[in-house]
């Protein structure tokens, strides 16, 4: 069985809950290696689970939002909470014992609730639409949190002193009775983090404990002991809060440590933070990180642990219907490449649109910070500049000949925009004729999605995904871009080649051909 340990954590209390109140969630594009990894090997039929070490009372909602709903998991705070229950059940505000007199005002981000003219209260509610939390006020003042599971119960209870100050915490049974409480208030540095009650369902081996890692530690031990066999595997999202707790309660068994994107910082290694000496593998998403961390094993020592360069994504056979639309559609990805350069690249791609009037360009951010009004204010000038107002600009209301400002200025045949997940960039795709990707380290869902839809791509530093003129086209030159563009717009013969070569190349990145890398790696090191 594999077992996967994400690193789903707060950046606030170490082991604490991330979950934000509906209004609060931050939608922006988000990948992580740990759900990718999951998806691939439930795809490919593998008994896995995932083990979760810190305070999730919105897990269910969470997995569900990554298409992974349904996984075996194994959940550290339901082991010291004795919570065994999988079914959910909905919480209604009105079912609440509330007192007597009580008014509910609804406003557009919560339910406050009045009791004799003063808030007693406040819900909070989660995305899903779930009772999220519900904070209690006495004189203006807040004096306890109710935090509740999705899975429909109260979880724990937050306490305030009376200077509105997170006193300590309880984290409940679901009868309601505290298991073990966190002191978030501690008198001094020597008074212990954790208590346990006296009457817990479950037995510790101590009452106090001076950190959630010590009672961590405990647990896990427990757990390994009856449930792990011999023949598990770990997959560690490496991270330097639970590195070395895996690696020293499960030192015997078989563990791969993943490294994706900028989640542990590869160039300020301190050799305390890794403690994989008797890792099987170490699984890397890109060149650079396979660099880097190649260099630092050099450096200390670990010559022996291989590392593999693996695509966290599997591609799907999703091809697009490009061939059915009429316009030659480029989708532009912005988010690797510098300003000048950007500028320089947009001002030959519209040099090019206003030759061929059946070309549209689409241009991507996932990034909040790129201020794409600011971007089409800078398209606008230099259409005008060129006189290219005709090709570019309509009228926003019909009739009028003359533009009067820029505000009334819309552009067509460009269109910007946001994304904020995976199914956006899938349905941009099935229409786009070719993707630009000009950073020095190309996106690589968008590479791997790009292979999925049959779509050649445009880059300029070669990679394991694009290969020059099969299923792509790889530039020196920005000023080599309009020959590149030409390569796949002038007649369909050479974007059927890469449509063909891109189905071969999508075997590659199969997840059963990824998990089947995994496995010869797992065994040439058990030879």
């Amino acid at each position: 069985m594999f077992y996967f340990v994400p690193s789903w954590y707060s950046r606030q209390r170490q082991w604490y809950d991330n979950t934000p109140w509906w209004f609060r969630v931050n939608n922006r594009m988000t990948f992580d290696d740990s759900v990718n990894q999951v998806k691939m090997f439930l795809e490919a039929k593998e008994e896995i689970g995932v083990m979760i070490l810190n305070y999730q009372p919105q897990l269910r909602y969470f997995l569900h939002n990554q298409g992974i709903f349904g996984t075996y998991y194994w959940s550290f705070f339901d082991d010291i909470q004795n919570i065994t229950r999988f079914y959910t059940k909905m919480i209604h505000l009105k079912d609440l014992n509330w007192p007597k007199g009580s008014e509910f005002f609804y406003s557009p981000f919560a339910v406050i609730v009045r009791l004799k003219g003063k808030i007693y209260a406040v819900v909070n509610y989660a995305e899903n639409g779930n009772i999220h939390s519900i904070s209690f006020q006495k004189n203006e003042k807040i004096t306890k949190d109710y935090i509740f599971d999705d899975r429909g119960f109260l979880s724990s209870i937050l306490y305030y002193d009376i200077d509105g100050q997170a006193l300590y915490q309880d984290y409940l049974n679901t009868n309601g009775i505290w298991q073990v409480r966190e002191f978030l208030k501690k008198e001094n540095d020597s008074s212990p983090l954790l208590m346990v009650n006296d009457f817990a369902d479950k037995t510790f081996s101590k009452k106090y404990y001076n950190s959630w890692k010590e009672l961590i530690e405990e647990r896990l031990a427990v757990f390994q002991k009856n449930h792990i066999k011999n023949n598990d595997i770990f997959v560690v999202a490496s991270h330097e809060q639970h590195n070395q707790l895996i690696s020293t309660i499960f030192k015997d068994y078989r563990t791969i440590y993943s490294f994706f994107g900028n989640r542990f910082n590869l160039q300020d290694f301190k050799k305390s933070q890794l403690t994989f000496n008797e890792a099987s593998f170490v699984v890397v998403d890109t060149e650079r990180n396979e660099r880097l961390l190649k260099d630092f094993f050099e450096k200390i020592g670990f010559k022996s642990i291989p590392i593999m360069r693996l695509s966290p994504f599997d591609s799907r056979l999703r091809l697009g219907h490009s061939q059915t639309v009429k316009e030659q559609i480029i989708y532009f990805f912005i988010d690797n490449i510098e300003r000048d350069e950007l500028y320089s690249v947009l001002t030959i791609i519209l040099e090019l649109m206003s030759l061929r009037k059946d070309i549209e360009l689409r241009i991507v951010t996932f990034r909040q910070d790129i201020q794409l009004d600011l971007l089409k204010t800078w398209i606008i000038g230099l259409i005008k500049t060129f006189h290219f107002e005709e090709l570019f600009f309509q009228h926003v209301s019909e009739g009028e000949n003359e533009l009067e400002d820029e505000q009334e200025i819309e552009l067509s045949r460009i269109v910007m925009d946001y994304f904020t997940n995976e199914n956006q960039i899938i349905e941009c795709l099935d229409t786009a004729r070719l993707v630009i990707d000009l950073g020095l380290e190309p996106d690589l869902y968008t590479q791997i999605a790009s292979i999925s839809a049959g779509i050649p791509q445009i880059n300029r530093v070669i990679s394991d995904y694009v290969e020059h003129q099969k299923n792509g086209f790889v530039i020196s030159e920005i000023s080599d871009l309009s020959a590149a563009i030409e390569f796949y717009f002038d007649g369909l013969s050479n974007w059927n080649e890469a449509l063909i070569y891109a189905v071969q190349k999508m075997s590659d990145y199969t997840s059963g051909k990824i998990i089947d890398q995994w496995k010869q790696m797992l065994e040439n090191r058990n030879r």
